[in-house]
């Protein structure tokens, strides 16, 4: 399996372009080409096009969670690939999302001219299988969620409160050296979503996982984890996954990446646009 970085916020040629978001382009052992997350605009496409990265010929997207960062390039995407299907959790749409960074801004998404496209939307309303692949939305909380979701809200009916990401889905593929996991931002906690998945799919080991941890940098305006804290993440995601490599970046902050790969020894690689690793 090869696993190629079109959108971060980091990158390591200045011919590539960054932002605030994240979308991987995976090929799969059996030959499906995924798109996992758009970023938040069509960068990742001109990037894909740098790198020899054919998005015609796509056959699935898989969007993490209803954040503009992660799927505000879905609708560029779709007007040039006439076939991919796009799956997503069944609950994106339940909720406007927005976050309290300096005062209120909107978090969604979706614009209505998705709409349009609503025939190629696969809504995932539990943990599903499909073409050894998994897709899971049922993440079972054992462990905290991360510090920097303290800000970010959703509001339905005139109605707001902490957004408990209901919305996140979590792709799992299924290769020939084990499990690789796929994290948008791992919002619900990436001890937690390594626990499920051990629990959904116990007859198979985590080989890799792949993407955001939300584990942020300090800032004025919210609370984040401290070394001691990230210190323990590191600790437990060691002996959970004691056989696994670890692949992070876009929201996992600077700190957490210093304090993860010294804790890890070599365990954990910080990604960035352009990279390219092969499972």
């Amino acid at each position: 399996m090869k696993i190629t970085t079109l959108t971060d916020n980091r990158a390591q040629s200045n011919k590539l372009e960054t932002e605030h978001g994240l979308s991987l382009y995976i090929e799969t052992d059996c030959g499906q080409k995924i798109l996992y997350d758009t970023g938040q605009s069509d960068l990742f496409m001109r990037n894909a096009k740098k790198l020899g990265v054919e998005l015609k010929n796509v056959d699935k997207v898989v969007i993490s969670h209803a954040h503009y960062d992660h799927v505000g390039g879905l609708l560029a995407f779709l007007k040039i690939n006439k076939t991919a299907k796009v799956y997503m959790n069944a609950t994106l749409f339940d909720y406007e999302y927005f976050s309290l960074k300096s005062g209120v801004k909107k978090l969604n998404g979706f614009s209505t001219e998705l709409l349009e496209y609503r025939d190629r939307f696969v809504l995932i309303d539990k943990n599903t299988s499909v073409d050894n692949l998994w897709m899971i939305t049922d993440i079972k909380h054992t462990y905290k969620m991360p510090k920097g979701n303290s800000i970010l809200y959703r509001q339905r009916q005139g109605v707001e409160e902490i957004d408990k990401f209901e919305h996140e889905l979590i792709l799992v593929v299924d290769t020939a050296k084990g499990l690789c996991v796929f994290t948008g931002c791992a919002h619900n906690g990436v001890l937690n979503i390594a626990t499920t998945v051990q629990s959904v799919i116990p007859s198979k080991k985590t080989h890799c996982l792949y993407g955001g941890f939300h584990l942020i940098d300090g800032k004025e305006y919210v609370e984040v984890e401290t070394t001691e804290e990230l210190t323990e993440i590191a600790n437990e995601l060691t002996k959970l996954l004691p056989k696994a490599n670890f692949y992070t970046g876009h929201c996992t902050g600077e700190k957490a990446i210093e304090v993860l790969s010294k804790k890890m020894e070599g365990k954990l690689e910080s990604f960035y646009v352009g990279m390219e690793i092969t499972i």
